[in-house]
């Protein structure tokens, strides 16, 4: 496929190799004209043409159009008709589309001689029995297979080997061999999840030969996985043409020791007659204990809880390959979790409101209800199965038996039993409603919007009061306010301010030196220098001013702040937002600054005419 698309002119120097016979030939300089595999954007101009072929053959191919871009995997096709008559037409259009552009489609097979009647001998595949894991060229996995006589799903069970040691380091390499990427077999595959997770826990080595008693399991999970050979199962899950209504039914169920969905497909045909068949599920083990992570061991409604998000995860992803008009159901067995679906995520704890937000998004269209666990075919992915067991198991592959039914023998327990299930185990949020009081700042921030004017009225008043005290009788002052006074004015502003804002810092700082981990200038590393909370900092030995070294900090939200960056901005002759916030810095140290410089830039009306 690569080699049928050719390089732009201008790229293809980008494509150069040298290139000579032997030792004694001149080297060769080569440009390849074409796509070259192994390159990173090999797959994705490959992918880009056939959707381009896609768009260019709408009107003249309008069936096979809709091919490209749904139903290949770089270069292989596998797509599916409801009729033979559709499958002629469909093979007819997709070669002569593809063809177009040199694109010769090849191996083809099909559950239908029929439909490949039109087809030459050489273009076709007469194999039996087809893997669907490409991987498994190379090595001998538990790969899903396609036997298109029966048009059935069948499973190979690996080859082992026998005379390994079983460490650690084999059981994963065992356990990557497991391929079921619909998870048709997932029940067989998470005795080996919850197993590798038991090794984690004992912390064993690689290499090491484990207990007597986990070889003896191991071994005996390889003996049970040669029972998958006799187990098939029917690739068509049900929709044709005399299908009249198609529904999506998702179940979910949780263990201590792993969780997981399953999702089925019921049909309902024009005969009235009604098929369910699984379409695919997934498994997940269930946490443990992490102490350096901070997470423990999740409670089972917890764990329900997660399956149900595994589920929505899972509904999500085949809704959109498998559009239906029909309302989706969602059943699980966990009353705390029907609970907590029928309510507000808001009125839970952060853990259950965050996944009650997601699953209630994802899962809008449909409803959730109660089933029996004993009626619950998830229940069989949670805990686990050999494929002995699993070959017995028709709820598992063919769905509940009332799914079978009409709606009227379905469980319909969708009341609202809140009341009855303990306060604690719903992780309720704790609602404490106290009256609020607000303190105003200080009435004399509002007496003047100019802060020069405001420092100059404090240290009036400062003055006023030195004076009127008897033992300054002989010492009074007098004249225009001195550089010393408007500092001490400034210094009493700000510590007027931050008592204000920074009430319990304050505290803290008097009592510890330091303020609490929940304190929102924590990062600044604030300390208490002269009555007046400063930036910390690493510019303790610095040559510089002190109001430099350690910068006096504001609250953004008090009026303050406004105040002083007001004054700045006119004082630098209207400065924009760097100059503004850089020079503010040099003497204070507002929380959220850049936020409020560009306030005060965008409140001026000079620069906004400007």
């Amino acid at each position: 496929m690569y080699r049928m698309i050719n390089v732009a002119p201008d790229d293809q120097k980008l494509q150069r190799i040298l290139w000579r016979e032997s030792e004694q030939d001149p080297i060769r300089t080569f440009e390849l004209t074409t796509v070259t595999y192994g390159t990173s954007a090999a797959p994705y101009l490959a992918t880009r043409c056939l959707q381009k072929l896609a768009e260019d053959g709408e009107k003249t191919h309008p069936s096979a159009a809709k091919i490209p871009r749904k139903a290949f995997y770089v270069d292989d096709l596998i797509t599916g008709v409801a009729s033979v008559q559709e499958g002629k037409r469909l093979v007819k259009e997709i070669n002569e589309l593809l063809d177009s552009a040199g694109f010769t489609l090849r191996k083809w097979n099909s559950n239908s001689d029929q439909v490949l009647t039109n087809i030459p001998k050489h273009l076709r595949d007469d194999r039996d029995v087809f893997e669907l894991d490409s991987s498994t060229s190379t090595v001998k996995t538990l790969g899903l297979v396609w036997e298109p006589r029966t048009d059935c799903f069948r499973f190979g069970a690996p080859k082992w080997n026998i005379a390994d040691p079983i460490t650690k380091r084999v059981i994963l390499s065992d356990a990557s061999k497991l391929f079921d990427p619909l998870g048709l077999a997932g029940p067989v595959i998470v005795p080996a999840k919850v197993f590798i997770q038991t090794l984690w826990k004992l912390k064993c080595q690689w290499d090491d030969p484990l207990p007597e008693e986990f070889q003896l399991f191991w071994h005996e999970y390889r003996q049970n996985l040669i029972a998958l050979d006799s187990l098939s199962v029917p690739r068509w899950v049900g929709p044709s043409s005399d299908c009249i209504s198609v529904q999506l039914h998702g179940f979910c169920d949780a263990s201590e020791r792993a969780y997981g969905a399953c999702l089925y497909i019921r049909c309902t045909f024009s005969d009235d007659s009604i098929t369910a068949r699984l379409l695919m599920s997934k498994s997940r083990v269930a946490p443990i204990d992490n102490p350096k992570k901070k997470t423990r061991k999740q409670s089972i409604p917890r764990l329900e809880l997660s399956s149900a998000l595994v589920l929505s995860h899972m509904f999500e992803k085949v809704r959109s390959n498998l559009p239906t008009t029909e309302k989706p159901f969602f059943w699980t067995d966990s009353k705390i979790v029907q609970c907590w679906l029928a309510s507000s995520p808001s009125r839970w704890l952060v853990f259950v409101g965050n996944r009650v937000s997601e699953i209630q998004h994802i899962t809008k269209e449909g409803c959730w209800n109660h089933v029996p666990r004993t009626e619950n075919p998830a229940d069989i992915i949670s805990r686990g199965m050999t494929p002995a067991q699993l070959q017995y198991q028709s709820i598992w592959f063919d769905a509940p038996l009332w799914l079978h039914q009409d709606t009227s023998p379905w469980p319909n327990d969708r009341n609202d039993n809140s009341e009855q299930i303990d306060s604690a185990a719903l992780e309720e949020r704790s609602i404490i409603s106290l009256p609020a009081a607000v303190q105003p700042p200080n009435e004399i921030f509002s007496l003047y919007s100019s802060f020069p004017k405001l420092v100059r009225m404090v240290a009036l008043i400062r003055r006023f009061r030195h004076n009127a005290q008897a033992i300054n009788r002989n010492s009074r002052k007098d004249g225009l306010v001195s550089s010393e006074e408007y500092e001490q004015a400034v210094t009493h502003i700000v510590r007027l301010s931050q008592h204000e804002s920074f009430r319990q810092e304050f505290l803290d700082l008097s009592r510890t030196g330091e303020v609490r981990d929940s304190s929102k200038i924590l990062s600044l590393r604030p300390r208490l220098i002269d009555g007046i909370i400063r930036v910390g900092g690493r510019l303790s030995g610095a040559p510089v001013t002190t109001n430099r070294k350690h910068p006096m900090i504001l609250d953004h939200r008090h009026p303050l702040s406004t105040r002083v960056l007001a004054h700045y901005h006119l004082k630098l002759y209207h400065a924009g937002q760097q100059l503004l916030v850089a020079s503010v810095r040099e003497k204070y140290w507002p929380t959220r600054i850049r936020g409020l410089a560009q306030k005060i830039i965008y409140g001026c009306v000079m620069c906004f005419r400007a």
